[in-house]
């Protein structure tokens, strides 16, 4: 039988199979809590890489994962807020008109409390060259492209 922690025994109650000093304790969860701050700070850094290779790619598909349900969208000028599904479908016709040669994400920012944002160069595989930007904003916990730009590169 079990006996329960009194202060006559002078015994601290332990946690069975797990450390035994409160410093070794400290040490763990300041191991897993810095572990899991710096997996979810650098989240958005690592959706702009993932949006990065998805432009470079010419996928739309792909790209459209990122958005919101209603994503603001400029192509050539041409500026609407649309569904996920209806950008989706405008960046397709984008990229078949103008089909990829490269991309390159020149400027992102490094703020992860902020809204994110990437800007890149896009050169079609007819040599036009298109100039990219990008807006993330966090809602919740998960963070989607609001705003997507892609302009002629002067």
């Amino acid at each position: 039988m079990q006996e329960k922690y009194s202060e006559s025994h002078g015994q601290r109650p332990r946690w069975p199979g797990f450390c035994k000093t409160a410093r070794k304790r400290m040490k763990i969860f300041l191991a897993f809590f810095l572990t899991w701050a710096i997996g979810t700070s650098g989240s958005c850094l690592d959706m702009g890489s993932e949006i990065a290779a998805s432009i470079r790619a010419g996928n739309a598909r792909e790209l459209s994962q990122w958005f919101n349900n209603n994503v603001d969208l400029t192509v050539l000028g041409k500026e609407e807020m649309y569904s996920k599904g209806q950008a989706e479908q405008v960046l397709r016709d984008f990229f078949t008109r103008h089909p990829p040669k490269s991309f390159v994400l020149k400027h992102k920012s490094n703020n992860p409390t902020a809204a994110q944002y990437g800007i890149g160069s896009y050169l079609s595989t007819g040599n036009s060259r298109f100039r990219i930007y990008f807006l993330i904003k966090k809602i919740g916990n998960q963070s989607f492209i609001q705003q997507l730009s892609i302009e002629p590169e002067l």
